[in-house]
This record gives structure tokens, C-alpha cells and sequence, in this order.
């Protein structure tokens, strides 16, 4: 396994050199094509896959059918850990955004390196806990703003994200609407009027949110 599946894993796990060094043999490296399925809904998960490189993302069709994101998987996100524990299908498939690279743990590996490595285990509680986090945290949002409201809670939210409050890099708008439950169009909108009272200001490197205090007024 190479030099950048070590340090993910590491990263990952909170772990040692040594450690990474013993979860990496026990895991073999996948690389997933642009729009390929990495775990089906219409087959057992029989894998937890740690994402090495590249993105992936869970989708599905609202009742009015929407297609919606549901999660987002970059470097050192776990997928597919939620079969260890129940027996029922994933709901929905997880595919590639882009050509992606996966570390691939077989189920019964992955649960004796959660017996064994406390740093295993505690890493997928975390991420489980953050994960119920996010979920319960849209589905306020869905239930409570409007879409403008969606749009500016996701943008600060981002925007929070890193030390100088700048989204890097510019999201793309189709695959940000998803994520709000929204329409490209109106994203756009909201994101120019922002713009134009000088909330946010924008070029090909990033968007950088220049008041924070007012976006956060905006949401409700």
C-alpha cells in the first residue's frame, strides 16, 4: 500500500506509524472511476472502505423526484461502516463524483481491528456520532428555513470550515443545491445578492465570506 494510504489511514485512526503500518495490510487499495458505484444498495456491503483520494457522495430521489445528496465522502471518511452493525442493505448506492481511490476492508477484518485497536473503535464512534450530527442538523434546517435560509446556513457552515472563512474551492453550484435541497437558479441568486451587499466576495480560488455575522442573520 503506498505512502498516501498510510498517512490517511493514520489520520484517520489517530493511530502510530506502526499501527497505520498494521491496518494497511489487512486492507487493499480500489480505485473507483468517475460515477462508478463503490457500495450498492442492491448488494450486502461486504466491505468498509476508508477514502484514500478523491470524493464520493450518497445520493437519492426525493418523493417529488429530486435527486438529493445525502452525504458527502472525502479523504479519510469511512463508508459503509453502518453494515457492521445492521444486516439491511444500504438504501442507497455511494458513488464516485471522481476518480476516486478507496482503502477496502473486508467486514470480519474490520471488526477484529475494532476489538483489538481502541483508536479502530473509537474512531467509528466519533464519525458515527458526527455523522447523526449532521443528518439531525438538515433535517432542522429542511423542516425550518427556507431555501434561502438552507443556502446561507450551508455557506457558513463551509465557510466555518476554515481559518480565514474562505470555501476553497468555489462550490460548484449544481452539486451545492443538491445539498441544500434547492435549484441551481436560486442558489446562483442568493449567492449574487450576497455578493453585491458585500457579504461574500468571490474569484477562481475561492469564495471568502467577509461578514460572517450578517450571513448568519440572513438564515432565519
Amino acid at each position: 500500500m503506498n505512502e498516501m494510504a498510510h498517512m490517511v489511514l493514520a489520520e484517520t485512526f489517530a493511530c502510530n506509524a506502526a499501527t497505520a503500518e498494521t491496518l494497511a495490510a489487512r486492507a487493499r487499495l480500489r480505485d473507483h472511476p468517475a460515477h462508478s458505484v463503490i457500495i450498492a444498495a442492491d448488494r450486502d456491503g461486504a466491505h468498509v472502505h476508508v477514502m484514500v483520494d478523491g470524493h464520493a457522495r450518497m445520493m437519492a430521489f426525493a418523493v417529488d423526484g429530486r435527486l438529493v445528496a445525502i452525504e458527502d465522502y472525502l479523504r479519510g471518511d469511512l463508508l459503509g461502516e453502518t453494515a457492521l452493525f445492521e444486516k439491511d442493505q444500504p438504501a442507497h448506492d455511494i458513488a464516485a463524483v471522481i476518480a476516486s481511490t478507496s482503502a477496502a476492508f473486508g467486514q470480519a477484518v474490520f471488526l477484529d481491528l475494532m476489538t483489538n485497536y481502541s483508536c479502530v473503535a473509537l474512531a467509528v464512534s466519533r464519525r458515527l456520532v458526527a455523522r447523526l450530527s449532521r443528518i439531525t442538523q438538515r433535517m432542522v434546517e429542511g423542516a425550518t428555513l427556507s431555501a434561502n435560509g438552507r443556502i446561507h446556513a450551508e455557506l457558513l457552515r463551509r465557510a466555518q470550515a476554515s481559518e480565514d472563512l474562505t470555501i476553497r474551492p468555489p462550490p460548484v453550484l449544481s452539486q451545492f443545491a443538491l445539498q441544500v435541497q434547492s435549484t441551481r437558479e436560486t442558489v446562483s441568486r442568493a449567492i449574487n445578492a450576497l455578493e453585491k451587499r458585500g457579504i461574500i466576495t468571490r474569484d477562481d480560488h475561492g469564495l471568502r465570506v467577509v461578514a460572517p455575522h450578517r450571513i448568519e442573520e440572513l438564515i432565519y
